[in-house]
């Protein structure tokens, strides 16, 4: 159990984050953001100091200014929403009467 837990953490440490870091909305553009002003985003979450709280603002007022491509009603978007339907109506018909 100890080895599976570990090799996950491993995982999605080494492949899963970074092919997730192209696959959220936004993300990627924080994480060049952090990398080309050379900022230890793990020092800024544990101080008190100003230079975090900036960041922070600079951050979340950049996710807030960013619209993405498919926003709104779109073809994914309704696509979506009609395949979490088709999947509740198929586990609806597999339950036991």
């Amino acid at each position: 159990m100890l080895v599976s837990v570990c090799l996950f953490l491993y995982l999605f440490a080494v492949k899963i984050g970074p092919w997730l870091l192209h696959h959220i909305w936004g993300l990627d553009r924080i994480a060049q953001v952090i990398e080309d002003q050379n900022i230890d985003a793990g020092a800024y979450y544990y101080t008190e100091i100003e230079g975090a709280y900036e960041g922070q603002q600079y951050l979340s007022q950049s996710i807030q200014l960013m619209a993405p491509e498919h926003y709104g009603l779109t073809l994914p978007f309704l696509l979506g929403i009609a395949l979490c339907l088709l999947i509740l109506f198929f586990g609806m018909k597999a339950l036991p009467r």
